[in-house]
C-alpha cells in the first residue's frame, strides 16, 4: 500500500503536457491563410482561446504553430480550481513554440532556405534537456510522437509561400529522441488550390473529409477543395472560408466521433500577406 500511495504521488508532481490540434493552411491569390482552432486540453479539461499561432519579430511574414503535446507545465494544485486560468500562466518546463521561434529569431534565416533538419536537431536538444530534469515524464511517449513543428512563410514579392514540417518522437527500440518526417511544401500562383491540414489531419480525413462531418462542410468548401484551379483563382475570401469552416466542420465533428485530441473553440486566423506582420483575420463563426 505504502509504495501505491508513493507512486500515486509522483505521478501527481510529473510535469503535464498542454495539447495542441488542428493547423489548416490555404494559399490565396493574395497571401497565405494559417487557420488553428483554439482548445487545449490539460488535465482533462478543455480550455479555448490560447494563441496557438506564434508570430515572429524575424523573418518576415512567417509564423510558427505546434501540434500535438506543445508544452509541458508544472502540474497544478489538486485544489486548483481553475485549471484553464493556471494554464495560461503556469511556468513551462518545455515549451517547442518558443523553442522554435527562438531559433528562427536569431537564425533570421529565409524558410524557404532553412535546413529544417538544424532546427530538428535544435527540438531534440530541447527534449533531451528536459529528459534528463523529469525521466518519467516522457515515458509514454516511447514509440510514438510527442509534437509537430508547422512554419508557414510568404514571400510577397514571387508570390509564393513555403510551409515546412517536421515531428519530433521517440524511438521504441531505442527510446532516443528523434526528429523525422520532414516535409517542405512550396506553393506558386500556378499550384492548385487547396486545403492543407497538421495535427489531427488523419481524423479530419477519417471522420470529416470522408466521414460523418462531410455534412458541415459548405458546398463552396467542398469545390474550393475539389474543382482543380490554380491557386491564382483563389480569392482570399474564398481562402479565409474554406480554412474557417473545415476548422469549424471538426470540431462539430467531436460531437459525434471523439478526436484524440479535443478540437474546438473560436478559430484563430491569420493572413501573410503584402504587409510584413501577419494580419489577424476575423472569421465569421467566431461572432
Amino acid at each position: 500500500m505504502t509504495r501505491i500511495f508513493a507512486s500515486v504521488l509522483l505521478i501527481l508532481t510529473l510535469p503535464v503536457p498542454a495539447r495542441g490540434t488542428l493547423v489548416v493552411i490555404v494559399p490565396s491569390a493574395d497571401g497565405l491563410v494559417v487557420a488553428a482552432d483554439s482548445r487545449t486540453s490539460l488535465n482533462g479539461a478543455n480550455c479555448d482561446n490560447p494563441n496557438k499561432i506564434t508570430e515572429l519579430s524575424r523573418p518576415k511574414r512567417t509564423v510558427v504553430a505546434v501540434t500535438g503535446d506543445v508544452a509541458f507545465i508544472k502540474p497544478p494544485d489538486a485544489q486548483e480550481q481553475d485549471v484553464c486560468g493556471y494554464l495560461k500562466s503556469a511556468p513551462r518546463l518545455l515549451d517547442i513554440a518558443s523553442v522554435v521561434k527562438s531559433y528562427l529569431e536569431r537564425k533570421h534565416a529565409d524558410p524557404a532556405k532553412l535546413r529544417i533538419e538544424d532546427l530538428g536537431a535544435e527540438c531534440v536538444g530541447a527534449v533531451q534537456r528536459f529528459r534528463e530534469n523529469e525521466p518519467l515524464a516522457l515515458e509514454p511517449y516511447v514509440g510514438r510522437e510527442i509534437f509537430s513543428v508547422v512554419i508557414a512563410s510568404y514571400d510577397a514579392h514571387l508570390k509564393t509561400a513555403t510551409v515546412l514540417n517536421f515531428a519530433v518522437r521517440i524511438d521504441g527500440a531505442t527510446h532516443r529522441v528523434e526528429a523525422g518526417r520532414f516535409t517542405r511544401i512550396a506553393m506558386t500562383p500556378q499550384s492548385r488550390r487547396g486545403v492543407w491540414s497538421y495535427g489531427e489531419s488523419d481524423y479530419l480525413n477519417r471522420s470529416v473529409f470522408a466521414g460523418a462531418g462531410r455534412k458541415y462542410l459548405t458546398d463552396a468548401t467542398l469545390n474550393f477543395m475539389l474543382v482543380d484551379k490554380p491557386v491564382a483563382e483563389a480569392r482570399l475570401d474564398e481562402a479565409v472560408a474554406a480554412a474557417g469552416n473545415v476548422i469549424e466542420a471538426a470540431s462539430r465533428t467531436t460531437q459525434l466521433t471523439p478526436s484524440l485530441s479535443g478540437i474546438g473553440g473560436p478559430v484563430e486566423m491569420v493572413l501573410l500577406g503584402r504587409k510584413s506582420r501577419p494580419e489577424p483575420v476575423e472569421w465569421k463563426g467566431n461572432r
